[in-house]
């Protein structure tokens, strides 16, 4: 295994905060390069780290391994971070000739272990699939090819979901066998604009959640998580590129093109929307990533380079009280909560973490 790791302490201006005093700091974390990512032939690759997942108090991140035209430049990888020692330690994706998995930007866990999509390389299309994972091994036990590129991963009772970068559609993967067993399935998407795509799935209460959106809209749909049979829709904003489970019976929407957060609260016969457009300042831009934990929720803002932390519960409706800013040029694209104050944050452009602490 390859391991690298450098700590940087850089200290950036917040916008309120929660449980600490003063400003934020903001551990930059480097990421492995140059020969540890197993570059293709007279490739110059860079690790552009994407979307991440806790396993045991560790984060796995999506290494989709390409250069600053983001052409495909080695095989994708799944990093292990460890925030108690500041070491990483790549796990190769690619398989035996190292194309079996190019692109990697999402990566889930289920019962212990971690899923990945590889959403491929768009010039010729290879490199399609879902890749799992076993976090403790440092190995893949099971891939499959995606006949698409996939989007989004969630586990539902006995098939994964996986949604459609190209359109509105969501695949299935059947759990036992390991092979696509079901899609396209089409589900709802804007009426207007000149493409829709499938940006995130999630399995909560035993239904299946979609997202298709474009620049013009979005729409959610509740799918049943064994079937992929239509149940219901609502508005999910436009560029809705993330879906996280509040945990309480609700969701939270990052909806990007409005830069709004959007509360679904679900029924058995409605999904209630409320549509908190206010809640952002004017300068936070591209809204990238939501996760939730507790009564807070955590969002990243690629545009605006800035991760922000809101209270749930705060009075007059959900409110920013921390916010961080992750460097000029960041990119940031993912965060996990380690715990209320801590973040670990995959920054796209400048090719590192942050480690958050508010």
């Amino acid at each position: 295994m390859k391991m690298r790791a450098v700590l940087i302490l850089v200290p950036l201006l917040a916008c309120g905060s929660s449980g600490h005093s003063g400003p934020p700091t903001v551990d930059s974390v480097a990421l492995p390069s140059g020969a540890a990512l197993e570059p293709y032939p007279g490739a110059t690759p860079l690790p552009r780290p994407e979307g991440m997942a806790l396993s045991n108090g560790n984060v796995f991140i999506a290494l989709s391994n390409l250069y600053l035209t983001f052409a495909v430049s080695g095989p994708s990888l799944l990093a292990e971070y460890v925030p108690s020692s500041g070491s990483t330690t790549l796990i190769d994706l690619g398989g035996a000739d190292g194309k079996q998995c190019k692109s990697a930007g999402f990566v889930r866990e289920s019962n212990g272990l971690l899923y990945a999509v590889c959403g491929g390389d768009f010039n010729d299309g290879s490199g399609t699939a879902l890749v799992e994972v076993n976090p403790e091994a440092h190995a893949v036990t099971r891939r499959v090819a995606i006949p698409t590129s996939p989007a989004g991963v969630a586990a539902g009772p006995s098939r994964f979901w996986v949604g459609d970068a190209f359109g509105g559609n969501v695949y299935a993967i059947d759990k036992t066998s390991f092979t696509v067993v079901a899609g396209p399935i089409v589900i709802p998407c804007p009426s207007t604009g000149t493409f829709t795509t499938t940006n995130d799935v999630l399995v909560s209460g035993g239904d299946l959640y979609a997202l298709c959106s474009n620049n013009t809209g979005g729409v959610l749909s509740r799918l049943d998580a064994i079937t992929g049979a239509f149940k219901m829709q609502a508005d999910a904003g436009p560029t809705s590129v993330a879906i996280a489970d509040i945990g309480d019976g609700r969701l939270a929407i990052a909806s990007g093109a409005d830069n709004s957060l959007r509360i679904v609260t679900v029924t058995a016969s409605a999904l209630n929307v409320q549509v908190f457009a206010t809640v952002f300042v004017g300068a936070t831009a591209t809204l990238q990533d939501i996760r939730a934990r507790g009564q807070f929720l955590y969002t990243v803002a690629s545009g605006s380079n800035t991760v922000q932390k809101i209270d749930l519960n705060a009075s007059g409706g959900p409110k920013v009280v921390a916010e961080a800013n992750t460097g000029t040029g960041a990119n940031p694209w993912n965060i996990v909560p380690l715990d209320d104050n801590d973040a670990v944050v995959s920054n796209l452009g400048t090719n590192n973490l942050v480690k958050v602490a508010w």
